[in-house]
């Protein structure tokens, strides 16, 4: 199937909205995720719009292969890298065969996407560290009341989330099968997901000893993962409202989290926080975050 001459594809070639396309084929007798399970080849049509919503349609060419069309902004396919929701559009994205590319622009978005250059991947930092910061909490929280079961499912969830910092440190897309990726490049953390999930001591200890590994590795590297913070931080000079930082750009893929690096950055000496009067409070002091 020459997938250049669809039709529909042609039709769509003169919408100034559509950067272009990328396909991927079913491999034959291989299962290749949901996305191409019942069809024979996905398309995925990249448009600039600036809107949430994604378009699907399914089709079917003249010599009957079931075609999915999945359209999608361009926004939301850099967001979805950014926070790894839709993994497997990404994937595809990235491993496809480009069938239709205006000005080069997909080339250059998969480049970018494949190196994970910055300013991408601080932003995917700083929300995996958020992500893994919350379950190692959870995790220290469970061991202080003897709740080992709980412990340990906390910190076995927590592992990916460093998996990923330290795979985009390297400039490597984290993919779906992550613990897999960093055994083949080599990763520390995958000797520590080893150790909690075969090593022969007890549950209790392997859950003790990975904890202790998390707080002097990942929570060393605090500043390092907080780095697109420390940008929204000094681009200005009056320090920020906990609302304004969550309401930025820059920072709003981390949601509520964000709330609790802050504070941990605070804690550590990292940033400062300082009181504000708001006579709109009715006369309480707000508090406001800058850099030393």
């Amino acid at each position: 199937m020459e997938l250049t001459n669809l039709s529909f594809l042609h039709e769509k070639r003169n919408n100034h909205r559509i950067i272009g396309a990328v396909a991927s084929r079913k491999t034959s007798g291989n299962f290749d995720g949901s996305l191409l399970h019942d069809f024979d080849v996905l398309i995925i049509v990249v448009y600039r719009q600036h809107e949430d919503e994604e378009i699907i349609e399914h089709r079917m060419d003249a010599s009957n292969k079931n075609i999915q069309v999945i359209y999608i902004d361009r926004q939301v396919l850099e967001n979805d890298t950014i926070t790894g929701r839709n993994h497997m559009i990404v994937e595809q994205f990235l491993k496809g065969e480009l069938i239709w590319d205006t000005d080069r622009e997909l080339e250059r978005l998969r480049k970018q996407f494949a190196h994970f250059e910055r300013p991408l991947s601080e932003r995917r930092i700083l929300l995996e560290f958020a992500r893994f910061l919350e379950l190692y909490v959870e995790a220290r929280r469970h061991m202080q009341q003897q709740q080992v079961m709980d412990a340990y499912n906390c910190i076995f969830q927590a592992l990916p989330h460093w998996a990923r910092i330290d795979l985009c440190e390297k400039g490597i897309y984290p993919e779906m099968a992550v613990l897999e990726q960093v055994r083949e490049h080599k990763l520390d953390v995958h000797k520590l997901y080893e150790q909690l999930a075969f090593s022969n001591e007890t549950m209790e200890q392997r859950v003790e000893l990975v904890l202790l590994a998390c707080e002097f590795s990942v929570m060393s590297k605090m500043s390092e993962c907080s780095a697109s913070l420390f940008r929204v931080l000094r681009s200005r000079q009056q320090p920020w409202s906990i609302r304004e930082l969550l309401d930025h750009p820059e920072l709003c893929h981390v949601g509520s989290r964000l709330s609790m690096i802050v504070r941990k950055l605070v804690y550590r000496s990292l940033i400062k926080e300082t009181t504000i009067w708001n006579p709109k409070a009715g006369g309480e002091r707000e508090i406001h975050y800058s850099l030393h």
